[in-house]
Formats: structure tokens, C-alpha cells, sequence
């Protein structure tokens, strides 16, 4: 090791020493085996660096400044992946106004990893996602989100409603884990109606959009599904592996599906928005594929490349007569359904259920 590559780690390890615990240069001086002038030297070169160490007057111990970052934190693998995963999904929705110093906060915790963890965040990174929408989809559009509907088939996505923090789907960890081991699963699980279905499944990946999903080879469909973990009456782990997939990735399963519901289709949806809503719909990044017209009354016109048009109707119905789809004719054919079928509902006064009561969040019978 050279002179200056020896200078060096020992600067690095005296920093790393003062953020842990505070000494006197002799102190230092003895973990490092160095004398107390060379210790001096190297607490001069930090301050120059921009380091602030201070000194103790009454006991001369050196110590950082207790404004200086934060006192050193060990990690779980799963709290590592976690903190990592957050941070690459932020880097998706968010500007760089917070980015950067998101992208620092990454950099450091994944600079503190051993290789072996390190390797294992790595790995298991990209088989974990936050699927949503826009940044402030959910501030904007409320009324959408509590109507959105199963769809292509019985394992598909339906009215999700965001989690209490405080809840836990009681299989994920066995799923997360076969998903990691790449390990078959043995599953029976209940859809939205019909009976419970058994089938053998390859969990490739778990995602979170207001709910944790899987998405996995099944044996029973003959093809790649999405499924709600909440929704598994029983998972079975096998002792045997499935090869992986190498064509397979979250973003391509996805494609250009407006949230996670992928068409067979894909359209060109052209929306145009009143001088009351526009400015403020412009100002939301919706889609990757989105372009915006903003035109000098406020009003304004976006334009999508979408994979399907289950999700997007319930987002346009959000914005009421405010919105007028232009493109596809289908569409627009959707949403005057909607509408016709909303004026007959209204015509009538709604019918009283006496034998029926609210219980929280759900009507139940009593």
C-alpha cells in the first residue's frame, strides 16, 4: 500500500472513529499507531476537507459536530432493500428538487453495505416495485380510485383501497421469499366471486399500488397472472426451484398500461380539459407517454399512448363534464355509456335498504 493510500484509510477510519465515539488524539493515536502530531495533521486535513471537528476544551476530545449528519445505523437485509427500493421508485415520480438528495441518501447507505448484502439488494431490487401514478394522482382524482373495477380476468385487479400501516397480508413474507428463492408455491386463492382456485405458481415479482400484488407464472391459466396477496387463502412453498425467467421484468409485463391493468390494445387517447381544471391537470406527469397543449384560456388537451382502456375511463369520469375525450371514438363511446347509465340511476329516488346498516367501512347485513 502506498504512502498516500495509507494516509487515506487511516482519515477514513479516524472520521468513522469521531462519528462513533468521541477521544483525545491519544486515544487515536493508539487505535491507529500513529503519534498524536500525525493525529492533529489529520484532524487539520478534515477541517479543510469541510469536516467540522471540534475539540472538547475540558478533555481535549475530538469529536464531529453534533449538527454533522446522523449516528451510524445498522441494517436488516429486508430494512436495506426496503430504504433502497423507496429510493429507486422516488426516482421515478419525484423532481430534483428532493432527487438529489435522495440519490446521496443511496449512495451512503449502499457505500455502509457489505458486498454479500449489497449483492443481495441488488438482486432482489428488481424484483420489487411501487406501481402507481402520478405524484399527486391521489390528491387529485378521489372520486376514480374508489371505482375502479375487476377486469380482464378473475385474477385480476380490483377496487383497491390503500392499507392501514399498521396491516399485514399475512402471506406476503412466504410469497416475497419464493419469489427471491425462486421456489414453485403451492397456492389456493379466493377471487373477488366464484370459488377458490388451487394452482401451482412462480412468483417472479411483488408490487405495491395502494395493495401488494405478485405476479407469477400459473400453472392452473397456463400464463403469467397477477394476483392480490390478500386475497390467498393458503401458500405452500416447495422445496423444489423453477428457472427464472429471463424475458420477464415488471416493466414489460406492465407496458404502457395506464396503471397496471394491461389491455390487448394499445390507443391513443387524446383528453381535453376546461379552463377550470386544466392548468392543474397540465401540471401532472400522468403517464410516461404523456404530451401536453396548454392553450392561452387555460383550457388543455393530453395526449396518451395507453395499453388498454379499463383504468383510464375511471380517471376521466374523476373529472366529471370537465373532460371531453377527443380520441379513440370507443373511448368516448365508454363514457357516454357511463353517463347515460348515471342519468337513469339519478331519475329515481334511491331505494331505502332498512335491513341493511353501515359497520365501518363496509354495509353489512344485520
Amino acid at each position: 500500500m502506498s504512502a498516500s493510500n495509507s494516509q487515506a484509510v487511516r482519515l477514513i477510519a479516524l472520521l468513522k472513529m469521531m462519528t462513533q465515539t468521541p477521544g483525545t488524539p491519544a486515544y487515536f493515536a493508539n487505535a491507529l499507531d500513529v503519534d498524536e502530531r500525525t493525529i492533529r495533521r489529520y484532524v487539520q486535513q478534515l477541517r479543510d476537507a469541510g469536516f467540522p471537528v471540534v475539540a472538547d476544551r475540558a478533555t481535549g476530545r475530538l469529536e464531529l459536530a453534533s449538527d454533522y449528519g446522523v449516528p451510524p445505523v445498522e441494517f436488516t437485509e429486508r430494512e436495506a432493500l426496503a430504504i433502497l427500493v423507496l429510493f429507486h421508485e422516488a426516482g421515478a415520480t419525484l423532481d430534483g428538487n428532493i432527487f438529489a438528495s435522495l440519490q446521496g441518501a443511496a449512495a451512503k447507505l449502499a457505500s455502509t453495505l457489505s458486498p454479500t448484502l449489497l449483492d443481495f439488494v441488488e438482486a432482489t431490487r428488481i424484483r420489487v416495485a411501487m406501481k402507481r401514478g402520478a405524484v399527486d394522482e391521489s390528491a387529485t382524482r378521489s372520486t376514480s380510485t374508489e371505482m375502479e373495477t375487476e377486469t380482464t380476468n378473475d385474477y385480476s385487479i380490483g377496487n383497491v383501497n390503500a392499507s392501514r400501516g399498521d396491516s399485514r397480508d399475512r402471506f406476503f413474507d412466504a410469497i416475497f421469499d419464493a419469489c427471491l428463492a425462486r421456489r414453485p408455491l403451492e397456492a389456493r386463492y379466493q377471487g373477488p366471486t366464484g370459488p377458490t382456485l388451487t394452482t401451482t405458481l412462480h412468483p417472479y415479482a411483488v408490487f405495491y399500488s395502494r395493495a401488494w400484488y405478485v405476479v407469477g407464472y400459473s400453472a392452473l391459466h397456463r400464463e403469467t397472472r397477477t394476483f392480490k396477496i390478500a386475497r390467498f387463502a393458503s401458500v405452500e412453498p416447495s422445496e423444489a426451484k423453477f428457472l427464472e425467467n429471463l424475458n420477464f421484468s415488471l416493466d414489460s409485463y406492465f407496458g404502457d398500461a395506464w396503471r397496471f391493468i394491461r389491455g390487448p390494445r394499445t390507443h391513443r387517447v387524446v383528453v381535453r380539459f376546461s379552463e377550470k381544471v386544466g392548468t392543474n391537470v397540465a401540471e401532472v406527469r400522468w403517464h410516461k407517454t404523456q404530451q401536453t397543449r396548454v392553450f392561452p384560456d387555460g383550457s388543455a388537451e393530453l395526449e396518451f399512448r395507453v395499453a388498454g382502456l379499463t383504468e383510464i375511463i375511471w380517471w376521466i369520469l374523476g373529472y366529471g363534464a370537465e373532460a371531453e375525450v377527443l380520441e379513440p371514438p370507443e373511448l368516448r363511446e365508454l363514457v357516454a355509456e357511463h353517463a347515460r347509465r348515471i342519468l337513469e340511476r339519478l331519475k329515481n329516488p334511491p331505494p331505502r335498504r332498512d335491513d341493511d346498516r353501515f359497520d365501518g367501512n363496509l354495509w353489512s347485513r344485520r
